[in-house]
């Protein structure tokens, strides 16, 4: 393989590799350290749906505590 291959190579592979972390990287500068609001949000509304079900039997306990939690995340705007 010639050398400007290897370079061009070389180059492309970089590219992709700063593309893919730039997500990452905005990602963490948003939150700074801080829980997000939708992390707050996913913590109320498991919160919610295990107060809810205490008395439930485990199959349909934990079907109606996953359909409270999607519930609550619609409610709030926000994808389960």
């Amino acid at each position: 393989m010639c050398t400007r291959t290897r370079s061009i190579l070389l180059v492309t592979a970089l590219s992709v590799g700063a593309l893919a972390l730039q997500p990452e990287t905005a990602d963490a500068a948003k939150k700074g350290g801080q829980p997000s609001k939708r992390d707050a949000v996913m913590e109320q509304c498991i919160a919610k749906a295990q107060a809810e079900t205490t008395g439930f039997t485990q199959p349909q306990g934990g079907f109606r505590r996953a359909d409270l939690y999607k519930t609550c995340m619609v409610q709030a705007g926000m994808r389960p």
